[in-house]
């Protein structure tokens, strides 16, 4: 890890740009048994091989945080499926019913790790390969390739929210659905959850805000609507998922996106006469967009998905979801300070599950991350939680204290901090960081808001760079 050496210089990333595609095309489901993880991790595998070959000290000492956290949490999941001596597992609080089970049946104690369920344990170990590859690639690459990685997630955005239309246009066919045909009549895009295909087009709205302060200029005036467009198109899929949390994160996205805007380089613009084409074409498109908007107000009006976000309906779900939590809040000490080992939320909570909330179908998480995990990680996991989210504080107040200077690095790090902190708010009702796309998303929007940030120049662009264009490294 001294030097990169100049024929692994773009290996970061082909490979990262290869696994982030495929998480986004393969990585959609949270579930444990799809086909695609058959070829997901063993990418994931790959690249991260490849990313850690090819990093330098200088990679590191740059983004010593997010790298050192991504370890510490790869860390605590590998020292919960360590093996213990039957004496110093039996210690661990909370054990005795399985203790009990074992002293029933006659069978001696064997060495058992910290995890209840080691097989979930495990899962979730190579589940967190993918976003640890992709942050090992991604803090490797240089300012263009970032600006790829930027096109790379809105192009994925996209692909969900015209598939989207495609399920409800279809009426929820079962073949337009890859991972199995999902309880709710809603589109899911190429997720598995309609929440999670909503965090999805959430999160573009920061980088359409991106890209849209970038066209300046009578040549790119079209630049900005086409990113309008693209936002309200993303906004009404959403309203289709009928996802609640969805709409509310897409109110705090567009508020705090102003941010975005309102960094962008305020050097002096070069002044030329539009032509008659470059004045009507922003019209066109500006006209065009409504009527496809228009068309498919009309859809969403007719979908059942609607009709949840406009009534008070799943009262009895929302009073389950109170009752998780607190179960949780109750039981959870008794596990403490190790928790009740990674990936053991399914089973640990049967085992203190109300009776109230006895049925024929089973809670697969909290609806909670930041719950689950510190009920499963115990103490060690909410001290890295702790980190994570001052880490993210301090970071956020450098970024808005500095706005002022603009610059894209600067614009591309408050979009990083946006789409975490939605993301992070999103976590406190569902999981959206289990599912390897939005995972490998949050990794990445970890390495852009750790980024070192390079001034704005005084003349932020020429006569011929109005498009999105950014300085190479020397």
């Amino acid at each position: 890890m001294a030097q990169r050496n100049e024929e692994w210089s773009q290996a970061p990333f082909y490979a990262g740009a290869a696994l982030l595609a495929g998480a986004f095309l393969l990585g959609g489901s949270s579930k444990d048994y799809v086909f695609s993880l058959l070829i997901l991790r063993p990418m994931a595998v790959v690249a991260l091989a490849v990313g850690l070959h090819s990093l330098t000290h200088a990679d590191w000492r740059r983004f010593r945080l997010p790298l050192s956290l991504m370890a510490a949490f790869l860390g605590l999941i590998a020292l919960h499926l360590i093996p213990l001596p039957p004496s110093l597992w039996m210690a661990l609080p909370g054990r005795e019913l399985a203790i009990a089970a074992g002293e029933a049946a006659g069978i001696e104690q064997p060495w058992r790790p910290i995890s209840l369920v080691p097989y979930r344990g495990w899962n979730t170990f190579f589940a967190a390969l993918v976003p640890a590859a992709v942050m090992v690639c991604a803090v490797q690459l240089r300012r263009e390739q970032h600006r790829a990685l930027v096109w790379m997630v809105l192009f994925a955005a996209l692909a969900n929210a015209v598939w989207a239309v495609v399920q409800s246009v279809s009426g929820y066919a079962p073949s337009t659905f890859f991972f199995g045909v999902p309880r709710v009549e809603a589109p899911g895009g190429l997720f598995a959850n309609r929440n999670h295909l909503a965090a999805m087009l959430v999160a573009s709205l920061p980088l359409l805000t991106l890209i849209a302060s970038s066209g300046k200029g009578a040549r790119n005036a079209v630049i900005p609507t086409a990113c309008a467009a693209f936002g309200a198109f993303a906004v009404m899929v959403t309203l289709t998922t009928g996802s609640r949390a969805g709409m509310a994160m897409a109110i705090v996205t567009l508020a705090a996106s102003g941010l975005i805007w309102r960094a962008r380089a305020k050097g002096r613009q070069t002044r030329h006469r539009p032509r008659a084409k470059q004045r009507w074409l922003p019209f066109v498109v500006s006209v065009f967009g409504v009527i496809l908007l228009a068309i498919f107000a009309v859809i969403l009006t007719r979908t059942t998905s609607f009709e949840r976000v406009l009534n008070a309906g799943s009262r009895e779900v929302e009073e389950h979801r109170l009752l998780v939590w607190q179960t949780i809040v109750d039981f959870a000490p008794s596990y403490m300070p190790f928790g009740s080992g990674i990936g053991s939320f399914v089973e640990v909570f049967k085992v203190h599950e109300p009776s109230a909330m006895l049925g024929q179908s089973y809670w697969n998480h909290a609806h909670n991350d930041w719950l689950e995990w510190a009920m499963e990680g115990g103490v060690p996991a909410l001290i890295l939680m702790a980190i994570a989210a001052l880490g993210w504080a301090a970071r956020a107040f450098t970024l808005l204290r500095n706005s002022h200077d603009g610059g894209i690095d600067l614009q591309r790090a408050l979009s990083g901090a946006i789409i975490l902190l939605i993301l992070g708010l999103w976590s406190l009702v569902d999981y959206p960081l289990r599912t390897p796309a939005l995972a490998s998303l949050a990794a990445v929007c970890a390495v852009w808001m750790a980024a070192p940030i390079h001034s704005a120049p005084a003349r932020a662009r020429s006569r011929s760079g109005h498009r999105f264009k950014e300085r190479s490294d020397t």
